[in-house]
């Protein structure tokens, strides 16, 4: 009777996250990204120009503008995995 189990060690291709080929996209810095880059530019616009627009606007066009960019990264990421 063959009593064979699975490893529990992790291949070296399950361990440093890729599978099978190059590494996939991570949102997190996406987003953490596009919202610092977001905050600098709101607070440049108050710097030099203060009766520009309001804070409501900017929170709409960031919310806008980091929807845009996850789908365009979920886009680019599913074109790559498709030319695989």
């Amino acid at each position: 009777m063959n009593n064979h189990t699975p490893s529990a060690t992790p291949t070296p291709e399950s361990a440093n996250g890729t599978h099978g080929g190059a590494p996939r996209a991570r949102t997190g810095p996406i987003v953490w990204g596009g919202l610092i880059l977001i905050f600098c530019a709101w607070i440049a616009q108050r710097m030099f120009f203060p009766d520009l627009s309001t804070p409501e606007t900017w929170l709409t066009i960031t919310a806008i503008g980091l929807g845009v960019l996850l789908l365009g990264v979920g886009v680019v990421v599913a074109v790559r995995e498709r030319q695989k």
